[in-house]
């Protein structure tokens, strides 16, 4: 396959082959997206934005800024510089910055996923994978209208557990303390770090630390925002009825690992125990579960789980 692709592509790398293929990908995704999300709910949208720009907004909304700032300062360039009117046009500037941060964020992610499949399979069979993790996007464009973190966060969570594959510990410290200013759920990398260091009095503390970094964010967060109110509850017979979606969002991705589990690297089979239970639990109490871009996170585990339970790896951890 990678002979028949650089006869057709100029390109030498197999990495640089496959990233034009998930930049065409996060193109067509990033379309959907506009089209069934920005395009549609662009009003509720902006209110959402106001308000977390003003800083009074609901939790855990007012603690995500990241993204919305981002969006609001490259935004505001675009105004300056074409002189757009205020209202529609300046907020529709702002808008365009977000599906600029989508389409980056998932061309990026879909590259660092790639990278991160190659801990075990060759370039081919990680290329199925990632294509996978490409597939399963838009099936959870749905049940929401303002979610600019979801991508973001999973590309932090990726670049993470790619590092902590490879040994870059060091690397984790600023990628927490920037991730954690996009989603409170940057503090996975936690779990993930324990997966791979169990039970050794470095990986010990180094996780210590990596809370402490995630800790000292939330708190600057609350010290500038407040402590804000969250939006309703729902009750958990709703969770129940809409269960089909999480269900059929990995479908035997959710059985495999299961059924296989004691052929999986040590580190995926404790990633399998320390990252789905929690995630699922919290998923449960505090999200809604037909918003099936909350349950994305667990590709991290799941799709190299299955594959390596379905294929075997192809190479040693």
């Amino acid at each position: 396959m990678l002979a028949q692709l650089k006869t057709a592509l100029p390109l030498r790398s197999p990495l640089a082959l496959f990233s034009v293929i998930y930049l065409s990908f996060a193109l067509t995704l990033t379309f959907y997206h506009m089209e069934t999300i920005e395009r549609n709910f662009w009003q509720p949208r902006q209110e959402f934005h106001e308000g977390i720009i003003g800083g009074q907004f609901y939790a855990p909304y007012q603690y995500r800024v990241a993204a919305t700032w981002l969006a609001e300062a490259g935004g505001w360039l675009v105004e300056k510089t074409l002189g757009l009117a205020p209202g529609k046009p300046a907020y529709l500037a702002r808008e365009a910055m977000y599906i600029l941060q989508r389409l980056i964020a998932t061309w990026l992610l879909l590259v660092a996923f790639h990278l991160y499949l190659e801990t075990w399979f060759t370039p081919e069979l990680a290329f199925s994978g990632t294509l996978i993790l490409a597939g399963l996007h838009t099936y959870t464009y749905h049940s929401y209208f303002y979610q600019p973190d979801s991508v973001i966060n999973l590309l932090h969570l990726t670049i993470g557990a790619l590092w902590i594959v490879r040994g870059a510990t060091t690397r984790l410290y600023p990628l927490m303390f920037i991730a954690s200013f996009v989603r409170e759920t940057s503090g996975l990398l936690i779990a993930i770090f324990l997966a791979h260091r169990w039970r050794t009095h470095k990986g010990f503390l180094h996780a210590l630390g990596l809370f402490a970094v995630w800790l000292a964010v939330q708190l600057i967060l609350r010290g500038m925002f407040g402590v804000r109110p969250f939006f309703p509850s729902r009750p958990f017979s709703i969770q129940i009825e809409n269960l089909g979606w999480p269900l059929f969002l990995f479908a035997i991705f959710w059985i495999v690992p299961i059924l296989r589990f004691k052929t999986l690297p040590p580190f995926l089979a404790r990633l399998l125990v320390f990252m789905t239970p929690p995630l699922i639990v919290a998923n449960f109490l505090f999200g809604k579960v037909e918003e099936t871009r909350l349950f994305l996170d667990l590709a991290i585990v799941l799709i190299p789980a299955t594959l390596i339970g379905m294929f075997g790896a192809q190479k040693s951890q």
